[in-house]
């Protein structure tokens, strides 16, 4: 196989350098000829990745978090050769799309486990939203797109400027638990397959081709990546108190039931701000859109080796 690894140099920190080493000499040991490719900017490694995807390789494998694999994705289904397989290096501060699938955690079993894997499909998400100007913009994502708690998360996760002595898990749970000390309830519509699920105050929305984010949060456990549908879970919860039990629960999935959540299938989903100017938005752990949009799913649209 011809393979081009992308790799975003940044993903992880300290921890993802560290990771980084091992899995480059494991890979290049059962396959000698891979060339690597660094995106340098925001944005980088979705153009990059449009520019692979049209080249003369059998395989993309992306090293690093779930920012990473959702600009190539984004960039593979824009490009000239939607079908590229792909496969995951994990290297992130979540990691959190790659745990949908069975993968070795040893760099040499990791190597092995993907020159042997087959050719499967699985679904990709659609964002459709509209710039300031009111222009069309279209976003594919690979795992969750969410608005509410989540979005303010990720922007204390992703803000420039702050040390980053906490790595992975912990960095999403210690800055869970501080937004959540600060949480005032949302308001917004949502609209599942044309029917209104939820109008008014509300902690999150979770729109589910994956089963995790938040580092290891267990929003979506009915969600599967290949069953084209979304897993769409909806969070009533409006106290801070409440919150934190909540947060508590998701690693483990223990906030099924709760009878402030409420679960759908869809293939659609709108979400539209009834306060536009507390709109959080997370896209695959970044924030790349901003103000309402529809989500569609899109059955089998991503080849990968897993």
């Amino acid at each position: 196989m011809k393979i081009a690894v992308l790799r975003n140099p940044i993903a992880g920190g300290r921890s993802g350098q560290q990771q980084w080493a091992p899995l480059l000499a494991a890979f290049r040991t059962r396959f000698p000829d891979l060339e690597i490719h660094e995106s340098r900017s925001s944005g980088d490694a979705r153009r990059l990745a449009r520019e692979l995807a049209a080249g003369p390789y059998d395989l993309l494998l992306v090293a690093g978090g779930d920012g990473t694999i959702s600009d190539v994705v984004d960039g593979v289904l824009g490009s000239s050769r939607p079908d590229m397989p792909l496969a995951f290096l994990p290297i992130g501060t979540g990691c959190d799309f790659i745990r949908n699938f069975n993968l070795p955690t040893d760099p040499t079993a990791l190597a092995e486990h993907i020159a042997g894997a087959p050719l499967r499909r699985i679904d990709a998400g659609l964002l459709i939203s509209r710039d300031a100007a009111g222009a069309e913009q279209r976003r594919h994502f690979a795992n969750i797109t969410s608005v509410g708690i989540s979005g303010e998360i990720v922007d204390a996760v992703n803000a420039p400027g702050r040390r980053r002595f906490l790595n992975g898990p912990l960095r999403f749970l210690v800055h869970s638990a501080l937004a959540i000390l600060r949480y005032r309830p949302y308001d917004f519509e949502v609209l599942v397959d044309g029917m209104l699920v939820h109008q008014g105050r509300l902690a999150l929305v979770a729109i589910a081709n994956g089963a995790w984010f938040g580092g290891g949060m267990h929003i979506t456990p009915e969600a599967n990546v290949a069953d084209g549908m979304f897993e769409v879970a909806v969070m009533r919860e409006e106290k801070v108190l409440g919150l934190l039990n909540l947060l508590g629960r998701l690693h483990k999935a223990g906030h099924v039931g709760h009878p402030l959540l409420s679960f759908h299938k869809a293939r659609r989903v709108e979400v539209r701000p009834r306060d536009p100017a507390r709109f959080p938005v997370d896209v695959d752990g970044e924030a790349p859109i901003s103000g309402a949009f529809i989500a569609e799913i899109l059955p089998g649209a991503l080849t990968i080796r897993t």
